[in-house]
């Protein structure tokens, strides 16, 4: 009895039941945490877009020039370009891919949707003639918005 009362340290079963149940809880937490950070990417890339959509709307109103918003998925980059009267000038240009990681896929090809100085699109500088679908997906996370004819843009669930 007197010899397990000086006993010292832990035994080779213990440290190893320990480093097994670290283990485990190690694995589930990286994969957890890998799911969110995609969700976040696509997030936060759509809620850009969004933005980027709600300045190109805000740019022509207050320039009085037409403003596009071009989707280009090839390249998945966003940009805002002022038709000025010295010629086309990018007001603002995001780099999905590098800035989110994060591919950009729409319902055919480049989307150009001009906006007006009266706020609303216009299909005479632009393509969307119809509704388009622009998708936003980090691996197996999609965040997507629906872009009108007029301009509106929606929030796809």
């Amino acid at each position: 009895m007197q010899r397990l009362r000086h006993r010292r340290g832990f035994t080779l079963l213990e440290l190893l039941i320990v480093l097994v149940v670290g283990g485990v809880l190690s694995m589930v937490t990286i994969q957890s945490f890998s799911q969110v950070h995609g969700s976040l990417g696509a997030r936060t890339a759509q809620s850009t877009f969004m933005t980027m959509h709600a300045q190109a709307r805000a740019s022509a109103v207050e320039r009085g020039h037409n403003v596009i918003l071009r989707v280009d998925p090839s390249s998945d980059r966003v940009e805002l370009e002022a038709q000025t009267s010295d010629g086309p000038v990018v007001v603002r240009s995001r780099a999905f891919a590098s800035d989110y990681d994060v591919s950009l896929e729409t319902d055919g090809g480049v989307v150009e949707l001009c906006m007006t100085p009266r706020g609303f699109a216009s299909t005479s500088c632009g393509n969307v003639t119809s509704r388009v679908q622009v998708r936003f997906v980090r691996g197996d996370r999609t965040r997507s918005v629906t872009l009108l004819p007029l301009g509106q843009l929606m929030e796809d669930t």
